[in-house]
């Protein structure tokens, strides 16, 4: 696999200037369904002084047949996600830094991170990359994905009634406990071992996000302080 992710990689690059064109400051941010990623990002992006918005992978998604797999809990194929990210991130405005929200969910994705990692090295360039993980057990994850969208709802009705607020996304998998279930194990047998391709690749954390916002909070920064290296 890795050779043939090789080959599609390079094809990417048609001009060859697309290592030019990408950041060479991202967290790329994964976890666990309801882990807390969206809980974390800004606090995330205000530390490393990164661009003011995530680039939110599945955002990059929006035709009915994708939307229909990932309200499944179904990851797509590498190609079309790679395609899709690296493309997103050439865009100017993070060229000072980014972080990439939901990327990698799969094997060939993360392979794409270590390429794109040591092409930046064989370059002279000194890329700072990082991977957070953050992890819930089963229970957990399904209990919050669950919990989310009744909040949603009822924060929805309350909006509805008074005509103040904005309406919040209700996650079509939030809605069914099975899918809840799926999507959690889809994680835990292809997106957690994939991930663990980048250890010893890249600077990498994992958090034991099971607990308390504050106690969550306490950990990561606590392994953030360790990368030095990475925030200026």
């Amino acid at each position: 696999m890795k050779q043939l992710l090789e080959v599609f990689l390079q094809q990417l690059d048609t001009d060859g200037k697309i290592l030019e064109r990408l950041p060479r400051r991202i967290v790329w941010l994964s976890g666990a369904p309801a882990a807390g990623k969206g809980t974390h990002t800004r606090k995330l992006m205000e530390y490393f002084h990164l661009y003011p918005e995530p680039l939110i992978t599945s955002s990059l998604f929006q035709t009915p047949e994708m939307r229909a797999k990932i309200n499944q809990g179904i990851l797509l194929d590498d190609e079309t996600v790679i395609c899709a990210v690296f493309q997103e991130l050439q865009n100017p405005r993070y060229q000072s830094g980014v972080l990439v929200d939901g990327f990698p969910r799969k094997e060939g994705q993360a392979y794409s991170i270590e390429w794109l990692y040591q092409a930046m090295q064989k370059r002279g360039w000194k890329p700072q990359f990082l991977s957070i993980l953050l992890l819930v057990d089963e229970e957990t994850s399904v209990a919050r994905q669950l919990g989310r969208a009744k909040h949603a709802r009822a924060y929805n009705e309350r909006v509805q009634k008074t005509g103040i607020g904005t309406l919040q996304e209700v996650r079509a998998t939030d809605l069914d406990p099975a899918i809840a279930h799926r999507r959690y194990q889809t994680f835990m047998q292809e997106t957690y071992a994939s991930i663990q391709i980048l250890k010893g690749k890249i600077p990498f954390i994992t958090i034991d996000a099971n607990g308390a916002l504050e106690v969550v909070t306490q950990q990561l920064r606590q392994e953030l302080r360790k990368m030095k290296d990475f925030r200026r």
